[in-house]
């Protein structure tokens, strides 16, 4: 059915049969989290700095360093004081939700490694960010409060999800449901973000993806192919808000070239909700890598690698 609903929904998009995910290992990480669990269960964000690999969770208040090149445990870095709920519910109440991670580029005298994480916005709690320097450890708290009000008249309702940096530009990328089921992409200052200058939001686009039967494919998150292309993923979950979690009914990948227009559009199997995306193109064709988010507690995230032929 999936496969027959999205040929039917594309138009001028391309077409492939599904993408086969390769499981490389649980996001297993060093202390316990606020689950109680030694493990990342809800993976939201991913970003890729060489062989360093680095995750954060929707409903944690650390970031999880991994080495490619080493299969243990990651070490955690916290990102914001005090200690969340154990109870699910009582954390999801709460819970930060950082949904983005992305890399700020470097100032031109220096090499540091800076990345950011924001929260969704979907609620007052998640209307946070944080900068974090690799490099030292130091984390940068961000109130995120003018970045959301610049944003509210804009989208129909507030759920950031990827953002992708273009020059002195951000693309936030803010995810839809069953009762709207659009997604949005705003374009803001760069600097804004970080606090060094105002907000001046503007929406640039609208997609309206392809359907599983009633329920629309929503974008999760968003990376740069480095060349003007850029790749969203998105899931078909059966919610009709920003806050409830539903079935997963399936997943793609999707290429949009430099007018954020679709190009390409393949279905993933399994069907997981992968939340964390990074990419890059070789000989071979386009690496990469993502992270899932299990929506359980007592279920490891996972890291997955996959090659699109795009």
């Amino acid at each position: 059915m999936f496969l027959t609903t999205i040929a039917c929904r594309m138009s001028n998009a391309g077409y492939a049969l599904p993408m086969k995910l390769a499981h490389i290992r649980n996001l297993d990480v060093t202390a316990p989290l606020a689950s109680g669990r030694c493990f990342l269960s809800a993976a939201s964000g991913l970003v890729q700095i060489g062989e360093i690999l680095c995750v954060v969770g929707d409903d944690e208040q650390h970031l999880a360093v991994f080495n490619q090149n080493d299969d243990g445990p990651g070490p955690l870095l916290r990102l914001l004081p005090g200690d969340l709920p154990r109870k699910p519910k009582k954390r999801k109440a709460v819970k930060p939700d950082f949904e983005i991670l992305f890399q700020l580029p470097s100032p031109p005298d220096a090499s540091t490694k800076l990345i950011c994480a924001l929260g969704s916005g979907s609620t007052p709690e998640r209307m946070r960010g944080v900068v974090i320097n690799l490099d030292t450890g130091s984390v940068t708290v961000l109130d995120l409060q003018p970045l959301f009000a610049a944003l509210a008249p804009l989208v129909t309702e507030i759920n950031l999800e990827g953002a992708v940096v273009r020059g002195d530009r951000l693309l936030l990328f803010n995810r839809g449901n069953m009762s709207h089921p659009e997604t949005y992409i705003v374009e803001t200052a760069l600097a804004a973000v970080t606090g060094n200058a105002d907000f001046d939001a503007r929406l640039i686009k609208t997609l309206a993806l392809p359907m599983i039967g009633s329920v629309p494919l929503t974008v999760t998150d968003a990376c740069s192919l480095g060349n003007e292309q850029f790749l969203i993923s998105a899931v078909a979950e059966v919610t009709d808000d920003s806050y409830a979690d539903g079935d997963i009914l399936g997943a793609a990948i999707i290429l949009l070239n430099a007018d954020l227009d679709i190009l390409a559009i393949e279905p993933m199997e399994p069907t997981l909700k992968i939340e964390g995306i990074a990419a890059r193109r070789t000989a071979l064709g386009v690496e990469m890598l993502c992270v899932s988010d299990a929506d359980d507690p007592d279920t490891p995230s996972s890291l997955y690698s996959a090659t699109l032929q795009i």
